[in-house]
């Protein structure tokens, strides 16, 4: 099984909250990143829609940030 680096962007206090839990389950940083990763792909494949994962509350301002379709739309010039 071949892999792939890819970089994740942390503020510097999601950085220590991450770290502060990994510890807390003697576990490294890697590994908590990959593990909530792969627990979000298997709730999206078993039906998951994106008000489950974000949550209604939020959701508009995350989409405007992180929507590939929003994006999209803006970069056409539509």
């Amino acid at each position: 099984m071949s892999a792939t680096t890819m970089g994740v962007k942390l503020d510097e206090q999601t950085r220590t909250r991450l770290k502060s839990v990994s510890e807390k389950l003697d576990r490294t940083s890697h590994w908590f990143m990959k593990k909530a990763i792969l627990q979000l792909i298997e709730k999206v494949e078993a039906g998951a829609c994106i008000e489950d994962v974000v949550g209604p509350d939020i959701l508009e301002k995350d989409s405007l940030r992180h929507s590939i379709t929003l994006r999209r739309h803006m970069n056409s010039g539509s």
